[in-house]
């Protein structure tokens, strides 16, 4: 679009530069004495004839200017705001080439002079949002007299005036995102779903490189394949990659790239979709298969010294006619019983929580501990609590960690403990052990022997034990489900249980403190824990 010459009444029409109803728009009507139009060049164009905004500028996508030589814009008209998105005033005054785009000033700064040899120029001009938005810009080769500055007619020519008609509504209802960038890896276009895939306003990245929204652990391997691309019109390169939304959080997007024959148009098409939900079931998988590998692994190295032992004591028995032997067998079998229902459980839990209910801890604690606890032991509750989780799973980490308070902590200075070190308990008395709501989650103690202090960090690794009967899986079972609520458990030197009965001391032995978020920081549908 320009207002040279060629363009006006003396010249075939060009229906870019009339309205709607095929009247030659208002900022390219130039206005004699007598208010009819003119082709004289000189003739100084009325370019505020038309200044109050009609329903035409405002949806314009072109605006008229004079600017000076040094770049001082003397005049802003009407469609200003709605090609810039700011006011007329703003630019009153400025210096147009601030409101360039820095790659772009010197053209821009060539064509407002008084020797340019082109003064059509095609450049990215600030919008309101942040982005830039392109333009050619079209500059008079004669100065207005009213003005002492040249007419600049600058219509926008971002890339989506590029596709036809017809492809227009695939780009606008489609869920992949389209985004056509620069040879200077900058963006052009981008279509209208990235503002449902990433929640931004359509045209507010354009003139940003989108390498800088990528996520800082991928971007030198993105930066890296983009970068091929350019260079290389042969290459067509898929990645996935962590993309910064609107909202400052991340998501996973699946990028196919193919270079673009015709550079008017940009250099790189880029087809991006969301797939943050795959990469969520992909990890799930991966997550799930590690156990199972676990799993397998155990089960074919562990279970052999046991089943060995049946053997032998069932061979003995027969030789021998000693009825110990057979008892020493029967243990063999309880060890392989437990041994096969941790490692079940351990393989079975999921990465996630898909239904969540309300429950009382209370209630779930007194299920647990009649599946788990034991005569010999007291379970008192404190403080109680309300919990959104998964209340199997969170069943099963409170019978794993009864389990393991009952089997090491009871008298008799019991060491058959999964995950404890072993101690000896001095005194007689029955253990109790404590489950309490705190300000940050809930905690499981006792009165037991405790745990060494040089054992603490490691107590929850898969596998570990300090016990020959032990297999190491019972508190891993634990922190996997509590991880699972997106919760944390740790061991604390100390218990300090809140609301406990007046009779009941302080717990000094072990102190298992599960933590999670309070119904106020998450959403109703997600795990939490409210004291």
């Amino acid at each position: 679009m320009t207002l040279r010459p060629s363009d006006r009444s003396s010249a075939p029409r060009d229906d870019s530069l009339h309205d709607d109803d095929g009247r030659p728009s208002d900022e390219h009507r130039h206005s004699t004495a007598d208010g009819g139009s003119s082709s004289d060049p000189t003739a100084g164009p009325d370019l505020d004839a038309a200044a109050p905004a009609t329903a035409a500028d405002r949806g314009s996508d072109r605006f008229v200017a004079a600017v000076a030589v040094d770049g001082e814009v003397l005049f802003a008209g009407p469609s200003v705001p709605a090609v810039l998105g700011v006011e007329r005033d703003a630019l009153l005054g400025d210096n147009l080439l601030e409101h360039v785009h820095p790659n772009d000033r010197d053209p821009v700064s060539d064509a407002l002079s008084a020797v340019a040899a082109d003064r059509t120029v095609t450049h990215r001009l600030r919008h309101a949002s942040g982005g830039y938005v392109w333009v050619e810009s079209v500059v008079d080769e004669e100065l207005a007299p009213e003005f002492g500055g040249r007419v600049v007619t600058a219509r926008r020519v971002d890339v989506d005036r590029a596709f036809p008609e017809r492809f227009r509504q695939f780009l606008e209802y489609g869920t992949d995102l389209v985004t056509v960038v620069d040879d200077d890896g900058l963006v052009r276009y981008e279509s209208p779903s990235i503002e449902e895939v990433l929640g931004y306003e359509q045209g507010s990245t354009v003139g940003r490189s989108p390498l800088g929204y990528v996520h800082p652990d991928d971007r030198e391997r993105v930066t890296e394949r983009f970068y091929r691309a350019l260079d290389d019109p042969e290459a067509a390169p898929t990645m996935e990659y962590r993309y910064r939304t609107a909202d400052g959080d991340w998501v996973w997007l699946e990028s196919r790239t193919r270079s673009l024959p015709d550079a008017a148009v940009g250099q790189l098409l880029i087809n991006s979709r969301d797939v943050s939900e795959r990469k969520a079931r992909e990890r799930r998988l991966t997550d799930r298969n590690e156990r199972l590998d676990r799993f397998a692994g155990i089960v074919s190295h562990d279970l052999r010294n046991p089943l060995s032992v049946i053997r032998g004591s069932m061979e003995m028995a027969r030789l021998q006619g000693d009825t110990e032997p057979l008892e020493r067998g029967e243990r063999a079998v309880d060890r392989i019983d437990q041994l096969v229902s941790e490692l079940l459980t351990l393989a079975r839990q999921g990465s996630g929580i898909d239904e969540p209910t309300e429950f009382d801890l209370e209630g779930a604690v007194r299920e647990a501990w009649a599946t788990a606890g034991s005569d010999d032991a007291t379970l008192v509750v404190g403080a109680h609590a309300r919990v959104r989780g998964d209340r199997g799973r969170l069943r099963q980490a409170l019978e794993n960690l009864f389990r393991n308070c009952v089997e090491h902590g009871s008298t008799g200075g019991r060491t058959n403990s999964d995950d404890r070190v072993d101690h000896t308990s001095d005194g007689g008395d029955d253990l109790t052990v404590v489950v309490s709501a705190t300000a940050e989650g809930f905690l499981v103690a006792d009165d037991g022997p405790g745990i060494d202090p040089e054992h603490r960090d490691e107590a929850f690794d898969p596998g570990f034990t300090t016990s020959a009967d032990g297999t190491g899986y019972g508190l891993d079972i634990v922190r996997e489900v509590v991880e699972s609520h997106g919760w944390t458990v740790r061991l604390r030197p100390d218990a300090d249980v809140p609301a406990l009965p007046p009779a009941v001391p302080q717990p000094d032995g072990a102190c298992f403190v599960v933590e999670a978020p309070g119904p106020d920081a998450v959403t109703a549908a997600e795990p939490w824990i409210d004291g």
